[in-house]
């Protein structure tokens, strides 16, 4: 056999090797890797918790030079060491909150939400973490002692059924002025559009910091709700399991201090549920 024979045989013989290794070659680096997408939902179902939460209240959910923070989110994310699990944010107004987590979008809401009858028809609750108690944020200049000096303001709240309940029930005769989000309400009243904005007692001090010129009206009458609580969808097991971190984290005396540390009120007992 002549040798140029030879020559060609052994390179018609490289040629399958040779296209076989760029094949793999290409395949690795360029070649953009298939996910089993449905094991990739179990996972997330399995080690990752998704919370909604609406960041616009100090000093319970906010955002801090950009990162989101506050007593909630921190507890949230306590509760998440317990149960194992890591734990996302989905930041939105409070309306579609609600909705999301009706619709299973979100595994639970966290957002200074307080329990009542209408709320637990749609939703179940863990155990009240923390108490809720509104007042009526306003200017010094503007001095409110009486609920009659209240019935001829413009009172500004954040869009919710039973805030607005609340206010229909006791201050009849009152303007009121929804948003859905509490800094939007402050900067209407810092606007002139309101005379007074309804919120939770601890908003109301981080606001009254900020403006010396800010006050607000305490009317202990108005009993909007049994607590502040995380909201799961109904049936969820995840109530069960979050009741458990949650006690865990007031006997180890984690809760108290995490409340002393946002200058919250410390002696405020779980529930024996």
């Amino acid at each position: 056999m002549k040798k140029s024979t030879i020559i060609i045989l052994f390179v018609l013989a490289g040629i399958p090797i040779v296209w076989f290794s760029f094949g793999l070659f290409w395949g690795l680096v360029f070649k953009k890797p298939v996910y089993d997408t449905a094991a990739a939902t179990r996972h997330r179902e399995a080690y990752v918790l998704n919370f909604g939460t609406c960041a616009d209240y100090p000093p319970m959910e906010y955002y801090q030079e950009g990162t989101l923070t506050g007593f909630e989110i921190e507890l949230v994310k306590l509760i998440g060491k317990k149960l194992g699990k890591e734990i996302g944010f989905e930041d939105m107004a409070f309306g579609p909150l609600q909705v999301a987590l009706e619709k299973r979008f979100i595994d639970a809401l966290v957002a200074a939400f307080g329990v009542t009858p209408e709320s637990r028809k749609k939703f179940d609750f863990t155990i009240p973490h923390y108490i809720e108690r509104m007042v009526f944020l306003h200017k010094k200049s503007d001095l409110i002692t009486t609920l009659e000096e209240l019935s001829r303001k413009k009172i500004i709240y954040q869009l919710s059924g039973r805030l607005k309940k609340c206010l229909e029930e006791n201050i009849p005769e009152a303007e009121l002025i929804s948003t859905d989000r509490i800094d939007v309400a402050v900067e209407m009243f810092k606007a002139g559009h309101g005379e007074c904005v309804f919120m939770d007692v601890f908003v109301a001090d981080v606001y009254c910091v900020n403006n010396p010129n800010w006050t607000y009206f305490v009317l202990d009458s108005l009993k909007v709700s049994d607590g502040i609580a995380i909201a799961v969808p109904k049936g969820s097991p995840l109530r069960n399991e979050i009741n458990r971190a949650l006690k865990e984290l007031d006997s180890d005396g984690v809760l108290q201090s995490l409340r002393k540390k946002w200058e919250l009120e410390i002696d405020w007992n779980l529930a024996n549920e």
